[in-house]
């Protein structure tokens, strides 16, 4: 250190070290600093040391930006020409959005691809849900019935239908085609946070600020069963494909697993340090890449072999999804591996909430969008480096994104009021 630093900047720093301590009450330690130091206590150096710390942790972030821009262009150059066409299955946005689509007057809570029509739909905070069109960026049609804050909603497997859940406790189903409601169900204590459809349709799961998951049948209505085993608000659910299981996350910091068939819970993972507000079942491509780090960990490496050997014979029974990922308030990002409760990855990077996840169609990727503003592509293959980064892509916030399945699109929503369309290539 004395080596690297001039005699004013070594006087400069013991100075602003004795100001941090001593606006920090440890007197003690600037008595023996003084007299070790041959310094004494300057009022004018106090909380130069927090500037300082502040503005390297800031230079730090934006050096990782760089290099993440750096590493994109780098490989887009790689690509760039006749000879070396870009591999479809791998497009990623690019800023700037293609379309901005304005007519919310709340946040946006909720985006959400049609599985079938070139629509996209969002719910909000001014209570409404509206249905765009993605391509033209133009607004369709506007569904009410909510009478607080629209949470989540979520299609049905053919888009038929959509359920839709609000702060006003209960939670709606509707058809598309005619924008109607065609049923409310109503039985959460508190706000309704998350609604979703079972891959056969005729059931909806449900979670709410009442510390409660509710399995609903859709055809009458009725509550067929309650989960009780978060200590606070259940933020999210997610319904495993092909299968009885499904995951939930909450403020009490939780992730738990469950099987609505035998209505027990399975597995709790207690990795986060905040709140959880989301998470996301991974598939088939991705298992194929994340499996690969599982063997390669201290734990669960004999077991994912056998996983791995079976989901490549086994071709006519539906595909279970082996990963969990999860999005915290403790600002990352984690990766779960379900049959062993192995946490396989800590991803950190984003400088605020993390508000949601999504995995890309080809497995190489996580998409995730948080607070700071940003929606950051994670490279599963390159040990979860940071790919791409869409800054600034909501003021303040980024609240939701979703991918659309049938075409490279992405969508999020913000704080700001706004959808934007991202185009993926």
């Amino acid at each position: 250190m004395a080596a690297s630093l001039t005699t004013r900047r070594r006087t400069e720093l013991n100075k602003s070290i004795i100001g941090y301590l001593k606006s920090n009450g440890f007197d003690g330690a600037v008595q023996v600093l003084e007299k070790e130091m041959e310094v004494k206590y300057d009022k004018k150096y106090v909380g130069k040391l927090e500037r300082k710390w502040t503005a390297v942790t800031k230079l730090s972030a934006k050096i990782v930006r760089l290099e993440t821009m750096i590493e994109t262009l780098q490989e887009d150059l790689k690509n760039f020409g006749r000879g070396n066409k870009k591999d479809a299955s791998l497009a990623l946005p690019r800023a700037p959005a293609k379309n901005i689509c304005k007519g919310h007057k709340s946040p946006i809570t909720c985006v959400i691809f049609h599985p079938v029509y070139s629509q996209v739909v969002t719910s909000s905070e001014d209570c409404t849900i509206k249905i765009w069109d993605y391509e033209e960026g133009q607004l369709e049609k506007t569904l009410k019935g909510h009478i607080d804050v629209v949470q989540h909603i979520s299609f049905n497997q053919d888009g038929s239908r959509m359920a839709s859940c609000s702060a006003d406790y209960t939670i709606k189903v509707w058809n598309i085609s005619a924008g109607q409601c065609t049923k409310t169900m109503r039985g959460h204590d508190h706000t309704v946070s998350c609604v979703e459809f079972t891959q056969a349709g005729d059931r909806l799961l449900s979670c709410s600020r009442d510390k409660s998951i509710k399995l609903w049948d859709v055809q009458t209505g009725y509550c067929l069963k309650t989960f009780e085993g978060h200590k606070e608000w259940v933020r999210q659910v997610k319904i495993s494909p092909c299968t009885t299981i499904f995951a939930s996350c909450s403020i009490d910091h939780t992730i738990r697993v469950w099987d609505y068939k035998k209505g027990e819970e399975t597995m709790t993972f207690r990795n986060h340090k905040h709140v959880v507000d989301a998470i996301a079942f991974s598939h088939e491509k991705a298992d194929q890449v994340l499996l690969k780090h599982l063997q390669n960990g201290s734990e669960g490496g004999e077991e994912s072999k056998k996983e791995k050997s079976s989901s490549q014979t086994t071709t006519t029974t539906p595909y279970t999804p082996q990963f969990l990922a999860s999005a915290s308030r403790d600002k990352t990002v984690k990766i779960f591996h379900i049959p062993s409760g192995v946490m396989i990855a800590n991803i950190i990077g984003h400088e605020n909430w993390v508000r949601q996840v999504v995995f890309h169609p080809s497995g190489r990727y996580l998409l995730s969008c948080a607070d700071d503003k940003t929606v950051r592509v994670w490279d599963l293959e390159k040990r979860f480096r940071c790919r791409k980064i869409l800054e600034d892509a909501h003021d303040p916030f980024v609240t939701c994104i979703a991918w659309n399945q049938a075409r490279p699109w992405l969508a999020s929503g913000g704080v700001d009021n706004v959808l934007k369309i991202w185009e993926c290539m």
